[in-house]
């Protein structure tokens, strides 16, 4: 078999002929255009055995006869944005499943298959039963960590799957673990470039999200070998309110001095900081220390006597505000419900120390851990404190992580983590912009500093426009290896950020913008859901195997054609491993 021991099957039905679309047609088809998940699942099955029967060519392995693959559906997800259902299946081997194997199917709302994309394995030269059993491998993970055994006791228990090492082209039975609290020996990794040589940490510090290890291994079942190692995303929680209530028009004036305007709701002593219709509500702990267990927060969100929350609450007034705005540009541009598309509600939290990370009172950082935003505060050059709930960018990344975590899923670690961190970044670009400069704004007027001031010294966290001038890299030639900061995720994200940076200001040979922001906007949120927009994977980017896509590859909603300035020069400029090459948006009536 090959190397790489998976194998792509991508078919987009904009790109076949009628014959072809006839071919994979199947027996079933919706009878009123608006099937539920179970008639979508089932449809979904059937296009996807006929593309696989289709294609079985890719899938030879070498192998004269391959068999049918083991398939079971792990989801639909409809998407209002595209008017299309997502179907996710998961292949197994045995009943083992396939650590990151992959496959979607699109269907539109009339029936029709958009596409599918997919990684097929043959698994090959391991044995499904293990001889190592899940205390034994937990022992590996304790020695690798260096930590008694008993600190792994209470884990939940672990699951056999099988692993394949791209690098020496071998099958794995392995035991995964999940959510351990410990950190490979010398593996734990913090926000920033600690430990690349030349980059001292800079503008976020540390944070209980990067300092509270939460870690995924898989061990050889057999030779008891950690195998793989990957930091685990904090898990997002929804909370149920227990009765609708009706918002209230508020004022006050945020960490900036500006007045703005809000929606509270009208409690017995006054007006909270709690939007029912956005579904947030915002929490002042008043210096107390996240670093502590528990967490002491307090029962009730801000209250005020009246509408009008004045000047004595500003990080909280900003806070809010920000949310608010995040939470409305994934509602009105992404048709997006919340962070994981059902409405969650988001729970701030300003005012945090963390004396494990920084000396109180500074905190230096904002972050999304544990289902929360969490805020600090620093001093400005004029020594005055400015609360990190001030930074629109700031906050739109750090959400949109928990967008990523409940839609792509890429593991935080080598390039996929470097996609999750550039995604959360592109992200806050456009929102910020959004609402500093104005919505569909001409991108040539906005500013491409990620976090200005918060770097070192003075300097922007990061410069997507000019990634060298932070000292990072802006193409795939400089792609930095490193065990630091889990592969160096927020190292290689500039690479993709400057790419995003050339799609969004492309021009055609008049001058005007190829891609509008709201249209990179979809484009780049599409791919965490639909298979014809070059699916984004868990484990995205194996050595060897097809590079993620930023956009889709002449998908079915991709199917201009014109000059691609902006388009061409990302592709170039990842050395043709990550950007696809497609045509801007067309609009239709």
């Amino acid at each position: 078999m090959e190397k790489r021991g998976f194998r792509s099957v991508r078919y987009v039905a904009a790109e076949r002929d009628v014959e072809e679309l006839g071919a994979v047609e199947p027996m079933l088809s919706f009878a009123t255009g608006d099937g539920g998940d179970e008639e979508v699942g089932d449809l979904a099955r059937q296009y996807l055995d006929r593309v696989l029967e289709l294609e079985g060519g890719v899938l030879s392995f070498g192998v004269d006869a391959e068999p049918a693959p083991e398939l079971t559906r792990s989801s639909v997800q409809a998407s209002p944005l595209s008017k299309s259902s997502v179907v996710r299946f998961a292949q197994a081997s045995g009943s083992i499943p396939i650590f990151g194997s992959h496959m979607l199917v699109e269907v539109g709302a009339d029936g029709k298959l958009v596409g599918v994309d997919a990684e097929l394995a043959a698994v090959q030269g391991t044995s499904p039963t293990p001889t190592l059993t899940a205390e034994e491998a937990a022992a590996r993970i304790a020695a690798l960590a260096g930590v008694d055994p008993a600190a792994l006791q209470g884990a939940g228990a672990p699951s056999l799957t099988y692993y394949h090492d791209d690098e020496v082209g071998r099958w794995h039975l392995a035991w995964l673990f999940r959510d351990l609290a410990v950190a490979p020996a010398g593996g734990a990794s913090h926000e920033g470039h600690a430990g690349h040589e030349g980059h001292a940490r800079r503008g976020h510090g540390g944070s209980p999200r990067h300092r509270v290890v939460r870690f995924n291994y898989l061990v050889d079942a057999h030779d008891g070998a950690v195998v793989f190692h990957y930091s685990s995303a904090p898990r997002a929680r929804g909370k149920a309110r227990e009765q609708a209530a009706m918002p209230s028009k508020c004022q006050g004036l945020d960490a900036l001095g500006e007045s703005q305007e809000f929606f509270g709701q009208a409690v017995a002593e006054g007006y909270e900081l709690s939007d029912p219709m956005r579904r947030m509500r915002t929490f002042d702990i008043a210096g107390g220390d996240i670093s502590a267990d528990p967490i002491r927060l307090p029962k009730q969100p801000i209250r005020h006597g009246g509408a009008d929350f004045g000047g004595d609450y500003q990080a909280a007034v900003s806070a809010h505000v920000n949310v608010g705005r995040v939470l409305d540009f994934y509602r009105s541009i992404l048709m997006r419900d919340s962070v994981d598309d059902k409405g969650m509600e988001i729970i701030s939290v300003v005012n945090c120390i963390s004396s494990d990370d920084e000396a109180p009172p500074d905190w230096s950082n904002a972050t999304w851990w544990d289902g929360r935003m969490w805020y600090g505060q620093m001093r400005d050059a004029g020594g005055q404190v400015r609360s990190f709930a001030a930074f629109l960018d700031v906050i739109a990344h750090e959400l949109t992580h928990g967008v990523i975590e409940h839609t792509a899923g890429l593991i935080y670690k080598g390039e996929s983590g470097a996609l999750n961190e550039s995604l959360c970044d592109i992200f806050a670009m456009i929102i910020g912009n959004w609402y500093r400069v104005g919505a569909d704004s001409d991108p040539a007027r906005w500013s491409w500093e990620f976090g200005p001031g918060l770097g070192s010294p003075g300097m922007p966290i990061r410069d997507l426009s000019d990634p060298r001038r932070t000292g990072d890299p802006d193409h795939m030639s400089h792609y930095l290896r490193t065990r630091e900061d889990e592969g160096g995720v927020h190292t290689n994200s500039n690479i993709h950020n400057k790419a995003a940076y050339l799609l969004i200001t492309g021009v055609d040979a008049d001058g005007k913008v190829v891609i509008s922001p709201r249209e990179a906007a979809i484009l780049l949120h599409v791919p965490a859901a639909p298979a014809a927009a070059g699916e984004l994977r868990p484990h995205a980017t194996r050595p060897g195997r097809r590079g993620p896509q930023l956009l889709p590859a002449g998908g079915a909603r991709a199917q201009g054609r014109g000059d691609r300035g902006g388009l061409r020069a990302g592709r170039d400029l990842a050395g043709g491993v990550t950007i696809s090459q497609v045509g801007p948006p067309v609009k239709c009536r």
